[in-house]
């Protein structure tokens, strides 16, 4: 390696203290380094270079695209020293980050890259050019790593509060060859070199250093929903392409805009109606480390542009001129063949009714039989998943003619089920409720979330194909019918208690569902408007007045609990006797409280031992009490 004698060390007035410690370094390896202002060497290049061609640049990044451009003209090699350990030029042009180790390559006679520039209104871009504010990830900072952890936690609160702030800008944007695309952006970023391999990492692209075209990534998402989508993405170690990322990779570039765009070259705020990219090829030679990898493009002058997934309708445009909204504004052509599976489900068919009535009997067997399996395989089997899912999105979508089609399949199906679980239980020579029975008789808050992820896991199945095969799992989720089956139990025995609290769980589960699933469409961006309509109000009101009831129940069974509780944990002492209750259950009836039970002795049980027992239970509760229990004898 032969070294520079004599050089110029270009610098701003404020890296004056580093001055002497760049001399020394030089002079170890035996050069000479006679300091210059930047604004004197730019004006005078030709007379500085005439005495020396040899150049060196202590600046920072904003700086060095000053220098760049005079090199470019003067055609001179320009050598790069670190300002600082963590100046951004060092990682730009893999320069060691110590003033000792990067001075040999600066003085280095035969070194030197060939390099790319960038342009921008034609001024010289160093580093990246960006416009727009992204919260969370910050476009002037993508490739800026350097922030420490506590102040970019520190952002996150008011980054969250900006989310709701976000503005799409429209602009038209013109490609070197002539693609023209019109769209909506909240922010883009432009680079001429692949920085810390930013732009595999965002836009799932790799750009090489001399390939003599710019990158540009465009966040254009449809809502805040959209946004946070986009970010999750960004920030994950293997991100995936993002619905709201654009990208184009070209030798030129035009942003036009109806009003001014404010941007940052190289983190430098400016202000224009357009911005006009261009990329001189190898245009500068620029000593790099041995890190920097130089990889010329195959195919010179490329031109790559991915923007199917940008807002580009107009109606979609006119959607975004205020404020991004919270979900997404989707059109008709966006979805309609999960519209037309949806209208379907919205039909009366002759597999409808017989699948209604098989799962209705096959409910009700397993009711009886207590056999929990059974009455999953009657969820499965039942037809009622699709009539809930197409009135939430009628609701959605303010669709009378779907909402009447599915209401009124769905009382087909609720009339059938009630009709054969009647005369079903009427036949039978069953008179006593079993636990599955029971189970559906007190209903609370919990079941109504219960519904509410059911009615979200309904619609999300129904609106992704590529999750269809859960279809199975979520018809259990949205069981209708086992509850409707009950309440044709209490109709065969004339049980107005069992029907009215089926009933609940019922409409708990049917309104619960149906809410949530007009909501998840509404994440999903389904609706063409967002408005809160009498549909989708109505249904709000039902939730929270089915709250009132299930909150009620939700506090007894809490209390009833803690009565089950304590009267299988104790060992009551009657009649010289010593009974024990186990798989205690209580239940409100009418003014007092029913408890039911296996009663455990080593004697012979008496009735009046079962009416002091009631007795000992009253006086322990302070409670009316009713004493429904089965004898065990244990000898």
């Amino acid at each position: 390696m032969s070294n520079i004698e004599t050089a110029w060390l270009v610098h701003k007035p404020e890296q004056k203290h580093l001055i002497a410690h760049a001399q020394d370094c030089a002079e170890h390896l035996g050069a000479t380094l006679e300091a210059v202002e930047l604004a004197d060497f730019v004006a005078n290049a030709s007379g500085y270079l005439a005495k020396n061609p040899y150049v060196i640049a202590l600046l920072e990044s904003s700086d060095l695209g000053i220098l760049l451009e005079s090199a470019y003209q003067h055609h001179f090699k320009l050598g790069l020293l670190p300002v600082h350990p963590k100046s951004k030029v060092c990682r730009l042009y893999r320069i060691p980050v110590k003033m000792e180790d990067a001075m040999p390559i600066a003085l280095d006679t035969k070194g030197g890259t060939k390099l790319d520039l960038l342009l921008c209104n034609d001024e010289v871009v160093t580093w990246l050019v960006t416009f727009g504010d992204v919260p969370l990830i910050e476009l002037r900072h993508m490739a800026d790593n350097q922030a420490l952890i506590w102040q970019r936690l520190k952002a996150v609160p008011a980054d969250l509060m900006a989310l709701f702030r976000l503005k799409p800008k429209t602009v038209v944007i013109t490609t070197q060859k002539g693609t023209k695309i019109k769209t909506a952006l909240i922010g883009a970023v432009v680079i001429e070199n692949d920085i810390e391999s930013m732009a595999k990492h965002y836009a799932n692209m790799t750009i090489a250093h001399s390939d003599g075209t710019l990158s540009a990534a465009l966040v254009a998402p449809s809502s805040v929903m959209d946004y946070i989508s986009f970010v999750l993405t960004a920030i994950s170690p293997n991100p995936s392409p993002s619905k709201s990322l654009g990208y184009i990779e070209t030798t030129g570039l035009l942003l036009e805009s109806d009003e001014p765009i404010r941007y940052y070259i190289d983190s430098q705020e400016r202000s224009a109606e357009k911005l006009q990219f261009s990329v001189i090829h190898n245009a500068i030679t620029v000593k790099v480390g041995e890190a920097f990898i130089a990889a010329p493009s195959s195919n010179p002058g490329k031109e790559i542009v991915i923007t199917d997934t940008l807002p580009q309708r107009k109606e979609h445009l006119l959607s975004l001129k205020q404020r991004l909204p919270l979900f997404s504004i989707a059109q008709d052509d966006d979805f309609k063949e999960t519209l037309l599976v949806l209208k379907g489900y919205a039909c009366f068919s002759v597999p409808f009714v017989l699948l209604i009535m098989l799962s209705t009997m096959l409910a009700t067997f397993g009711l009886f039989l207590n056999n929990t399996p059974v009455v999953i395989g009657a969820m499965i089997l039942a037809p009622l998943m699709g009539p809930l899912v197409s009135m939430s999105m009628s609701i959605l979508r303010n669709d009378d003619k779907l909402l009447i089609a599915s209401l009124q399949v769905l009382g087909l199906g609720t009339g059938i089920t009630l009709f054969v679980a009647a005369v079903t239980t009427f036949l039978l020579p069953y008179e006593q409720a079993t636990n599955e029975i029971l189970s559906r008789l007190q209903p609370n808050l919990l079941d109504l979330g219960v519904a509410v992820v059911s009615g979200i896991a309904a619609a999300y199945a129904h609106a992704r194909e590529n999750i269809q095969k859960s279809l199975p799992g979520v018809a259990v989720a949205v069981a209708l019918v086992p509850p409707a089956c009950v309440m044709g139990v209490g109709i065969g025995w004339f049980d107005w208690s069992i029907i009215s609290g089926a009933g609940l769980l019922f409409l708990t589960n049917l309104v619960g569902i149906t809410l949530a699933g007009t909501f998840t469409f509404l994440c999903l961006g389904f609706a063409p408007a967002i408005k809160v309509n009498r549909g989708l109000g109505f249904s709000i009101i039902l939730v929270i007045l089915i709250s009132i009831p299930l909150y009620q129940t939700l506090v007894n069974t809490g209390l009833y609990s803690r009565i089950e509780k304590n009267i299988s944990t104790n060992t009551y002492e009657v009649n010289g006797k010593t009974l024990s209750l186990t798989e205690v259950s209580a239940v409100p009836l009418d003014d007092k409280i029913k408890i039911f039970g296996q009663l455990h002795s080593s004697q012979l049980v008496l009735a009046s031992d079962i009416a002091a027992l009631r007795d000992a239970i009253q006086t322990q509760l302070n409670e009316p009490v009713i004493l429904d229990v089965s004898l065990r004898l244990v000898q």
